[in-house]
């Protein structure tokens, strides 16, 4: 998912980002406030911290799906599956694709999904946390 064409110049321009922002941040103001003299405590920092990441990734989900709005192909010859599908097609199509494909046939979906990972998997992860928890 790239917000510029150029993989270069998308990169820098993401780099760009972070730095400029930690920038922002540290020198802006003083940020050792403790929560009792008008900082944030740790449940807001949290709650603040989680709603900040959802919102810019769907942001870049939103952008990046407008800006390469015109890259389509057929899911009937496509050779890509998963996140490699993004390298053809916007993120909104690749879900669209890939949620046709499980509405066809959801059981051959699963196990095309599914064959790799080591028998009774769900088995065993269940097991595990029943374990842990008594």
């Amino acid at each position: 998912m790239l917000i510029l064409r150029q993989r270069i110049a998308s990169l820098v321009f993401g780099a760009a980002i972070i730095i400029g922002s930690i920038f922002w941040f540290f020198l802006s103001e003083d940020r050792n406030i403790n929560d009792t003299a008008g900082g944030l405590d740790a449940n807001r920092q949290a709650v603040g911290f989680f709603v900040g990441a959802l919102i810019g990734t769907i942001l870049t989900l939103i952008i990046t799906s407008i800006i390469n709005f015109d890259l389509k192909f057929s899911s009937d010859n496509k050779d890509f599956d998963d996140l490699d599908a993004l390298r053809e097609q916007n993120y909104f199509l690749a879900i669209k694709d890939e949620y046709f494909q499980f509405r066809r046939n959801s059981r051959a979906y699963l196990a095309k999904h599914f064959t790799d990972l080591p028998k009774n998997i769900i088995y065993q992860l269940a097991a595990k946390i029943i374990v842990k928890f008594r």
